[in-house]
């Protein structure tokens, strides 16, 4: 049934239309004077496929919801309905890549249930059409998110028509979903491409899904429910203590709803229980079970918070969580960063770590501000992005003694990757003094004779200081260059690394170089910071290089004061 609950845009009531919009995607508003132009060569792209989404439709659809009104930009709402469609035709421009179909069928389905007036016989001829081509062009050779949108989209679509076709629509989709997804769902419930964000996008498609599902045909497959719960799951370990998540691989946070609001949607569809905020997903769940207030269905017992456990383990998807207390979390890079056939979103990332207090990032990598293939790019998926050790190749062909540096994930283009390294000896526990650790290793080095290990400890001692151990070793055939990067949140001092130069100093030579880098918000969204590489070179031999910082919490208080 439709969602009839919404009054049509103020473009029904009023038949006035504001003579431009400002639409912010990428953190790159553009004024653009209605009509405008649906493809224009000097946008970024992906600030066109976001136009292309709607998304920003379903925005004023939400806040319609919420507030009680519409935003005043939604008076344009049906001319840019039939603009889009008179000036898009079949085939052409971004509008038909098989990723913006996908998610704007899916948006013009909303407004077309929870506006009925709007879903005249032209746009349902349209959005008809769009189906058919996205079924007819999927993304299959892609695979991850890019299909599962697509799939998602058919399966959504082809419940909205009647007809033989349609239905055969959905139950190709459906059939496609159900096997695609035990490929791509992990066993440890992450997905494949082990990034946060992607999944918490992934996750929200699919409960949105079993909510239309369950809406029309009063199903729940049992397949689409055991998904979504290993998938929430694996989310609410990845959830830090303050509602953010882990940024490994390609995974800005402005691309996905909130990790709090996609855990509590996908709760509420797997308990049939009500939600306790408003906004469209919550009007056309509760649409779905028959609910008419947050009042008639309560939560039931409350379950249990995996982010408090002080070591997690996602042993397919390769991160540890170490969870000391006193609000400090530490999260180590120890497995694949991408399956083989799909590197599109992944960094050169072995190995690495980033440290959390409250929440917020206190040593952490660059993170993820920009697609494309671009010299920014290519430096936020290096190794150098990352808080790191790495060896490098001494070449001998000339005087200098050049430096070739390896990447455990050879990443190249803006979606590509080569040889790619596997994680070796990975191992974790808690020591008897309540330490709590975590080891691997990597095979990246052993086609030049080296391989290198690292071990974090974290520990607090009875005074409530945080102590943090690491220990990289090497053994080398030849004589190697290394260097250790170290990336420190914008609000932390540079004093938190200056005993790591003392310490290091002490036993090895090596020369000190600090760099003005970012820490990425999101997209388009930097924020300055310093980061500290170490650089030198050792012989033949094995070679250890260890310290130890304590009582971090002072640089987190010194910094508050």
């Amino acid at each position: 049934d439709d969602i009839n609950v919404v009054n049509p845009p103020p473009s029904r009531e009023y038949s006035v239309r504001s003579d431009s919009i400002v639409f912010d995607f990428l953190n790159c508003p553009k004024k653009l004077n209605v009509p405008f132009e649906w493809n224009n060569f000097e946008w970024e792209r992906l600030w066109q496929f976001n136009l292309h989404y709607f998304n920003w439709a379903r925005l004023w659809l939400d806040l319609r919801i919420v507030n009680g009104t519409w935003c005043l930009d939604a008076a344009n709402l049906e001319f840019l309905l039939d603009h889009w469609i008179k000036f898009n035709l079949p085939g052409k421009g971004d509008g038909w890549h098989s990723y913006t179909l996908s998610l704007r069928s899916r948006n013009w389905i909303w407004l077309f249930r929870t506006c009925p007036y709007l879903a005249t016989p032209s746009r349902l001829k349209s959005l008809w059409r769009q189906l058919c081509w996205l079924q007819a062009h999927p993304e299959r050779c892609h695979g991850g998110n890019h299909w599962i949108e697509n799939l998602t989209a058919l399966a959504i679509g082809g419940l909205q028509f009647e007809g033989s076709r349609a239905l055969e629509m959905h139950k190709i989709a459906m059939q496609e979903l159900k096997n695609e997804l035990e490929t791509q769902v992990l066993g440890d419930g992450g997905h494949e491409e082990r990034s946060a964000a992607y999944h918490l996008l992934i996750l929200s498609r699919l409960v949105e899904l079993g909510c239309v599902i369950q809406s029309i045909t009063c199903q729940r497959p049992t397949w689409l429910l055991n998904k979504i719960y290993q998938m929430v799951r694996w989310a609410e370990i990845v959830r830090l203590s303050d509602g953010s998540f882990v940024r490994f691989n390609d995974s800005p946070s402005d691309i996905c709803p909130s990790i709090d609001q996609v855990i509590d949607f996908a709760w509420a569809y797997l308990k049939k229980a009500d939600l306790t905020t408003n906004g469209l997903s919550a009007l056309f769940y509760r649409a779905s079970i028959g609910l008419r207030s947050s009042s008639e269905v309560c939560f039931g017992k409350p379950r249990p918070l995996i982010s408090q456990l002080p070591l997690s383990d996602l042993p397919n998807t390769g991160w540890v969580f170490l969870r000391p207390g006193l609000d400090w979390e530490l999260v180590f890079k120890c497995g694949q960063s991408s399956p083989k056939h799909l590197p599109a979103h992944s960094h050169s990332d072995l190995l690495t770590f980033d440290i959390f207090y409250k929440g917020k990032p206190f040593l952490a990598e660059m993170g993820t501000s920009v697609y494309g293939n671009c010299l920014d790019r290519f430096l936020e998926r290096s190794y150098s992005a990352h808080n790191i050790f790495q060896l490098g190749n001494i070449s001998q062909k000339s005087d200098s003694d050049m430096v070739e540096w390896i990447e455990p994930t050879e990443v190249w283009g803006d979606f590509r990757a080569a040889r790619k390294a596997n994680i070796c000896n990975r191992s974790y526990g808690k020591d008897l003094d309540g330490g709590l650790w975590v080891s691997a290793s990597h095979d990246a080095y052993q086609r030049f004779g080296s391989s290198h290990k690292r071990f974090i400890k974290l520990k607090t001692d009875t005074e409530n200081n945080l102590q943090f151990t690491l220990k990289d070793t090497l053994d080398c055939d030849k004589s190697m260059a290394w260097r250790q990067w170290w990336h420190i949140a914008p609000n932390v001092s540079d004093d938190v690394l200056y005993p790591i130069i003392d310490q290091l100093s002490q036993k090895h030579s090596l020369e000190i170089y600090w760099r003005n880098t970012w820490y990425s918000l999101g997209f388009g969204n930097r924020i300055p910071r310093r980061s500290l590489c170490l650089f030198g070179r050792v012989p033949k031999g094995t070679h250890c290089f260890s310290l130890e910082l304590n009582n971090l919490c002072f640089f987190i208080n010194s910094n508050h004061a």
